[in-house]
């Protein structure tokens, strides 16, 4: 019989944020940029850019947390988020993830396609190139996909009864 990993959502969300707010992610991120080579992506406000990925990213942990486990626990998963963005000055990413958050829902069939046509709505008035958007949706599904290969060897808990 196979047994999943317990850990305490706070935990999880700790260490999943503390990564994505790391120099390290800012510098992956980045090199995602130069790599699509476009020159709309590029002449995005590099601070702009990071908290618009930043946000998908964290949106795209907090949806996969909460198709993977219970109400209460999607719950305290973004508690956890917002009172992170307060503690570490970041609220505007709250802002700018439940934009997102709105997207994701509200596009039919694929709401990752949603966040990446509203990013480049937002960022580059709708002028990112296709392939830039074909590889933005690559990027951002696949990490919707990490995240559910994991969730197969953790479960999250959480402390309310």
């Amino acid at each position: 019989m196979f047994f999943r990993k317990k850990m305490d959502v706070d935990e999880y969300c700790a260490a999943t944020l503390n990564s994505l707010f790391s120099a390290e992610r800012e510098k992956v991120w980045e090199q995602l940029r130069q790599a699509c080579n476009d020159p709309a992506l590029s002449d995005i406000d590099s601070a702009a850019y990071i908290n618009h990925v930043r946000a998908i990213m964290v949106e795209l942990v907090l949806i996969a947390i909460t198709k993977n486990f219970n109400m209460d626990i999607g719950s305290d998963a973004r508690v956890f988020a917002m009172s992170f963005f307060k503690d570490h000055d970041a609220s505007h990413i709250e802002e700018i993830k439940r934009t997102y958050n709105q997207v994701f829902g509200s596009t039919p069939g694929d709401g990752v396609a949603g966040i990446v046509t509203s990013f480049s709505d937002q960022l580059a008035d709708g002028r990112l190139r296709q392939k830039t958007m074909q590889r933005l949706h690559a990027e951002f599904y696949a990490l919707l996909q990490s995240l559910f290969v994991d969730f197969k060897s953790i479960k999250l808990t959480t402390k309310r009864g």
